[in-house]
């Protein structure tokens, strides 16, 4: 059993993260450096999700304009460094993720058996 928390941690939370550092280094104008303190995390992961060795699944959050305007004003906030409104970032853009049913999809990508699953759209899921 593979619960759909646990391929957002492994599948989707490296890949918002990759999307962030991109806007942050791209359209922000920030360094590796700068981009790995305002994340919290270090170089040579902001290294790697630039390379796009970690964060593979940036396609399936791509494609989708709330979720790709959300990172957006995500990497926006984390530029103001204000972290009293950047420490819920994470839980706003999960939340949007399994309510645009992106999650059902990648869950069931990784576990056929699962197709008439919702689990993750209901209130109440533990997140």
């Amino acid at each position: 059993m593979k619960p759909f928390c646990e391929v957002m941690v492994k599948n989707i939370f490296p890949a918002i993260r990759a999307l962030i550092a991109k806007e942050l280094m791209e359209n922000l104008n920030r360094t590796q450096n700068e981009t790995a303190h305002l994340m919290g995390i270090t170089q040579p992961a902001i290294s790697q999700y630039s390379r796009e060795l970690r964060g593979k699944k940036v396609a399936i959050l791509q494609s989708n304009t709330s979720i790709s305007s959300l990172i957006s004003q995500s990497a926006k906030s984390l530029a103001k460094k204000d972290r009293n409104e950047n420490s819920g970032i994470m839980c706003s853009i999960c939340r949007e993720i399994r309510n645009q049913g992106l999650l059902c999809k990648l869950h069931k990508e990784i576990v056929p058996a699962l197709e008439n699953c919702d689990i993750c759209m209901k209130d109440g899921c533990g997140c």
